[in-house]
């Protein structure tokens, strides 16, 4: 039975009234308030020592407001949080200046520089350790402060008797009493903690503690509040507004010790009532109803008690409540969705998803999103502002001015650009119009050539891009040149080696203003929240705003900052409201209908990660909360959402991750052992079934449609892919699919591969030009023309690598592995024109066409064509020609290569295209009639005899004319849209990116 509201006496002292927790709890506050406004003809202050209730406090006031109210009071009475009430405190406005989080952080910052003791002990932190321990660092100091400064409260209570507030005199004794007793404790605690690490956090202490701890102006404000009731003039205590307490939660014992303090000197001014929770009829387990002993251990429970429990039980069981395990974690998810939309169809308006498993909580929000507007989804379990779409795109812009002075990874640099918060057109101050496609053409650019890092690396391949376009009709993209001079500059500007905190803030600003990141950012909702976290830096009229930095620091602690801050959803109107929040928040709260998930035993109870620096005994010692606390804390809690809510599901994972049993929480298993006989049955969640039939996947094969166009231009490479796999060419040039392009690990060859194709043309071209010239040092036997060779091929390769070693160092390496290879590569080049071949030309495109007829008997002309590496003549021999191309690769892969011509015939498409249009290639006259593949890894441990350098195509005039059959041949194929199947071998399967559509592997 609820407890009648206490009759006011005149006895100056706390009363005490009980509440019972269950459906009725709001109901019963409610009255009693009410109650006590009526005997006092007041309206009562009502402080609640956690905010969860207030609404729901409230909304009760109003709907059990007694009729013919005495007009006094009228009003609701006043409801406020603790947290609320300490700022709302007379005259706070003139407190100590009130540290921020990132004010605390920085003197721990600058404690660190001045105290070599403490430098040490950071010493081997991370940027970002360091940080998140500097966080440790202050919460313990702020228990110690909870610990000592009530010995403070009666100076401080002095202290305003004879001062006036607004003094800095007042300021000063404050100050001096703090350092007083400080002083006092340290010598006491040091004793209790001798470990070095509590040593350490000791000295912390002593040196941060300041006037402007939150733990000071509690205590101030706490002071104020009782001084007011105090210096009531009349000294009449009617005068003085009722107080009201209610406790929603066990305190720690320093907490509990404080109020009773104050509400003790209160109640000699005012009537005090101190509200508690009963759990005699609620609680469903021993620690709910026990709490804990005088040695802060969980209690024990007489027999009576148990009984008491038994019956708790027995008339508390809901036909609502339900049990149900799922077996994957996806399922879980599924399962609390389908939950939550049953109670929703029940026409349930306010329901609670109890997040004891958050990522589990996250993807049901996901799937309830389905539901568009009628739902309202409000987060309570503290939504971080680092998971926003805003603060990834910032996280970029801090990447990006992160990188080395060399510049960025491309990686870095592409996902900078493609924010969608960066305004590209803004950047470079053009109209958006010119910038349509321009980081999709850059992206291409640099994933072809695997520029990875580096602004000279970037800049380099544009250039090259560029060069090639121009040579091939088109225009260079001066845009693109443009943008990285834009970003290098932005990334620039961030290139020193100390930053004051007040000037990075200004800098940052700018960088957000210049890349219109500041204007998307202030019309996105997240976004502006996120300006708002970054105003906290602009220290520009504070103690720290000279205070230097390294760069990686201060970005630390930018990003630390952000992800402590929590994201706030805007309201908005919906039929039903789903509040998804912890099991703490749920205490004194009503709700149609709950769902709990994440009740196994891994997660419930759910304990909070413990203290770096106190052990749990050390806890006791300080009056903290320890771990029994919350066991018991969370019992309570559950016991009272069960007993007050008839609808409630429980759900959990029955099988971890790696596929191991798990059990529901022992609570739950207790439950079910005390109903005996009639336990809740564990349901299996009702999923949606999915039905049909499967069928073996079968070999890949299509047949091209009559509307597909059937390409006129056939690379190498794309007839290579049609030998290989018809499929895979049917996917990759008729159907134009491609995989995403990605940046690899490492230095790509491709890009080694295009510079040393670069530097071997201007070399031979270099040699051509000073073999004319009649007194060069070539010409002075075959020792000075090597000689000469390898010094200007040592130096063509130093200059064409320069601009790429400067955008990422690593390819020093690849430029050092070839260097090696230029004296062996000269020697093949000596032997070559000893036997009378001559460098003549190189990267020249040649081709030839092909007429076919058409099913339709429509005649079609095919070009064939690609771009020769290399053209060499012979000196003796006016008529013969060869053509060479160059492979960055092992003699091993190239004699593989050889075995199956006819299937990779790329320099038989080169010979047969010079042969055909020998003015194109610049050979009038002559005929190629030799082939060669050359190899730029040539394998130098072998000795000379072995070390191979070209390998040469056999039967060059055979092989030609089979070519010649056969490519007519497949063409008329694909022209006829015969079926094109896929049956590569494994080798040719390995690197496909038509595997994931044909499922090889899968038939």
């Amino acid at each position: 039975m609820p407890q009648p509201f206490p009759t006011i006496s005149d006895q100056k002292q706390v009363q005490s009234w009980a509440i019972t927790p269950d459906a009725s709890a709001l109901e019963q506050l409610a009255m009693g308030i009410w109650n006590c406004a009526m005997q006092t003809k007041q309206r009562p202050l009502v402080v609640l020592s956690t905010a969860g209730p207030l609404i729901g406090i409230r909304a009760a006031l109003e709907k059990y407001r007694p009729p013919d109210l005495d007009p006094k009071i009228a009003f609701l009475p006043q409801v406020i949080s603790f947290a609320d009430w300490l700022e709302a405190a007379p005259g706070s406005w003139k407190f100590p200046k009130k540290q921020t989080d990132l004010e605390r952080w920085l003197a721990v910052f600058v404690n660190l520089r001045k105290h070599k003791k403490l430098q040490a002990w950071f010493k081997a932190e991370s940027e970002a350790g360091a940080w998140g321990l500097a966080q440790a660092v202050i919460d313990a100091c702020d228990a110690l402060s909870e610990l000592v400064v009530p010995q403070l409260q009666g100076e401080l209570n002095d202290l305003l008797n004879s001062h006036s507030l607004d003094t800095e005199v007042w300021l000063k004794k404050v100050e001096y009493v703090l350092d007083q007793a400080v002083a006092k404790a340290y010598v006491g605690l040091s004793k209790n903690v001798v470990d070095e690490e509590s040593a350490v956090l000791l000295a912390f202490w002593r040196y941060l503690t300041n006037v402007g701890d939150p733990v000071i102006r509690k205590h101030l404000a706490m002071s104020t509040h009782l001084q007011m009731a105090k210096d009531n003039p009349s000294k009449d205590t009617t005068a003085v507004r009722p107080f009201i307490w209610v406790q929603t939660a066990d305190p720690k014992p320093i907490d509990q010790e404080l109020i009773d303090r104050y509400l003790a000197d209160y109640a000699q001014w005012a009537p005090v009532f101190h509200v508690n929770l009963d759990w005699t009829t609620v609680a469903l387990w021993a620690e709910a109803l026990g709490g804990l002993d005088a040695e802060d251990d969980i209690a024990s429970v007489n027999e009576a008690e148990e009984h008491q429990i038994e019956a708790n039980i027995q008339t508390s069981v809901h036909d609502g409540w339900r049990l149900l395990a799922a077996n994957r974690f996806e399922e879980l998810a599924w399962a609390a969705t389908k939950s939550i939309e049953s109670h929703l169809i029940a026409d349930k308006k306010n329901i609670a998803l109890v997040a004891q498993d958050r990522l589990a909580a996250r993807r049901a929000r996901a799937l309830l999103s389905r539901l568009g507007g009628s739902l309202r989804i409000r987060d309570e379990t503290g939504w971080k502002l680092s998971t926003t779409r805003a603060a990834a795109a910032f996280d970029s812009l801090l990447e990006l001015i992160r990188a080395p002075k060399e510049g960025p990874s491309a990686s870095i640099l592409l996902e900078f650009l493609q924010n969608p918060y960066f305004d590209l057109a803004h950047s470079l101050q053009k109209t958006p119009e010119v910038c349509v496609g321009l980081l999709a053409k850059l992206e291409d650019i640099l994933v072809a050539s695997q520029a990875k890092s580096g602004w000279e690396t970037f800049m380099a391949a544009i250039e090259r891009a560029n060069g090639y376009a121009v040579s091939h009709g088109g225009s260079p993209n001066e845009q693109l040149i443009e943008l990285i001079q834009f970003v290098k500059r932005l990334h620039f500007q961030w290139q020193q080696t100390l930053l004051e905190c007040a000037d990075a803030y200004s800098q940052l600003q700018d960088s957000l203003q210049e890349t219109g990141m500041f204007q998307r950012l202030e019309k996105d909702a997240a976004g502006k929240q996120l300006l708002e976290v970054l105003q906290r830096f602009d220290l520009s009229n504070g103690p720290y705003q000279e205070l230097k930095m390294r760069l990686p620091e201060w970005l630390s602690l930018l990003k630390t900052v952000i992800e402590e801050a929590s994201y706030e959803e805007a309201g908005k109107e919906a039929q039903a409201t789903l509040s998804i929040l912890p099991l703490s928040s749920t205490r004194v709260r009503e709700f149609d209908a709950v769902v709990v998930v994440g009740c196994d035993e891994q997660q419930l109870p759910a304990f909070s990660e413990p203290p770096l620096f106190f052990s749990d005994a050390l806890n006791r010692y300080l009056k903290s909360s320890t771990i029994a606390a919350q066991y018991v804390q969370q019992a309570r809690d559950l016991s009272q959402l069960l007993v007050s809510c008839k609808n409630v599901d429980l759900l959990w994972q029955s099988k971890s991750k790696s596929g191991e049993p798990l059990r529901p929480s022992a609570w739950i298993q207790r439950l079910q052992v005390a109903l005996k006989k009639t336990p809740l049955e564990v349901l299996e969640p009702k999923l949606k079934p999915y039905e049909g039939q499967s069928q073996p996947i079968r070999m890949a094969v299509s047949t091209p449609d009559q509307d597909l166009a059937i390409p006129t231009t056939v690379s190498p490479s794309a007839y290579k892919a049609l030998r290989d796999c018809p499929y895979r060419y049917y996917v990759s040039s008729l159907l134009g699919l491609r995989k995403a392009k990605e940046f690899e690990e490492g230095f790509d060859a491709s890009l080694a591969g295009q510079t040393l194709h670069a530097l071997l043309k201007n070399f031979f071209q270099a040699l051509k030009t000073e073999e004319k010239k009649p007194h060069s040092v070539i010409h002075a036997g075959d020792d000075a023309r090597r000689q000469w060779m390898i010094d200007q091929l040592m130096h063509y390769s130093e200059k064409e690598f320069e601009r790429l070693i400067a955008g990422d160092a690593r390819v020093l390496g690849t430029l050092r592995d070839w260097q090696k290879q230029i004296p062996s590569f000269v020697d093949w080049q000596l032997k070559r024109e000893n036997t009378g071949w001559r460098y003549h030309d190189a990267e020249l495109t040649v081709g030839f066409n092909l007429m076919l007829t058409d099913p339709d008997g429509v005649e079609r002309e095919i070009r064939i064509a690609g771009r020769a590496d290399r053209f060499d003549i012979h000196v003796s021999d006016k008529s013969v020609a060869a053509v060479m191309d160059y492979k960055n690769q092992n003699i091993k892969k190239i004699t593989n290569r050889a075995e199956n011509v006819l299937d990779d015939p790329q320099l038989l498409i080169y010979a047969r295209g010079a042969n055909e249009n020998s003015i194109a290639a610049h050979l009038p006259g002559r005929t190629v009639q030799q082939a060669e593949w050359v190899t730029l890894k040539a394998e130098l441990n072998k000795g000379e005899e072995k070390n191979i350098r070209a390998h040469p195509i056999e039967n060059m005039p055979e092989l030609m004319e089979q070519f010649s059959e056969q490519i007519v041949q497949d063409l008329n194929a694909l022209w006829a849209r015969k079926p094109m199947q896929a049956f590569a071998p494994d080798s040719v399967c390995q690197y496909c990116e038509a595997r994931g559509i044909c499922r090889k592997g899968m038939w």
